[in-house]
């Protein structure tokens, strides 16, 4: 892994091939392909190891701003990597992840923020879609903005109109419970 992100430091992502990375690491290629089928499992795993180091998805009491946070200021401090990286792959990778495991662990995150609320289960898992596609289009506009941002203030934005939008939902549906 230290040597794979050394070369993702070093070159786009489409430049790194198995071939360079077993002569580096000083390893058979069969030894590459027992742990991994191709260098985009290797990627996948890569990332999702990075994720979890800020983000603990079975953790629903983890401030999801404060992960956020941290998660934008190292891709900051690690731009060239994070650009080599996404200037060549598929965009739906990024889809992928955020709607096959964040979108629980938001799921999760309102509920607790809801508390005894008395909403529906489907509202809940709306708001939680919501969350997933607002922060997909906040990430890619981050990174079409050369990660210049402020993070903090941004984030703490972000945070402000989800809790002004999810307030919102749950007061319309209160009141078709009345």
């Amino acid at each position: 892994m230290e040597n794979f992100e050394a070369m993702l430091v070093e070159m786009p992502f489409n430049k790194v091939t198995v071939s360079a990375l077993v002569e580096r690491c000083e390893i058979s290629s069969n030894t590459f392909y027992y742990h991994f089928r191709d260098i985009y499992e290797l990627l996948d795993r890569w990332i999702a190891i990075k994720v979890n180091k800020y983000i603990n998805l079975d953790d629903e009491n983890q401030d999801w701003t404060e992960c956020l946070k941290d998660t934008l200021k190292a891709m900051q401090m690690n731009s060239k990597m994070i650009y080599h990286i996404w200037d060549a792959i598929s965009k739906d990778r990024l889809e992928r992840f955020v709607f096959g495991s964040v979108q629980d662990w938001f799921y999760e995150a309102t509920k607790k923020r809801l508390g005894d609320t008395k909403i529906s289960d489907s509202l809940m898992r709306d708001i939680a879609g919501f969350y997933c596609y607002s922060i997909l289009g906040f990430v890619l506009k981050f990174l079409w903005d050369d990660m210049r941002a402020d993070v903090d203030q941004a984030v703490d934005r972000l945070g402000s109109v989800f809790a002004g939008v999810s307030d919102y939902m749950v007061s319309k549906e209160a009141k078709a419970f009345d």
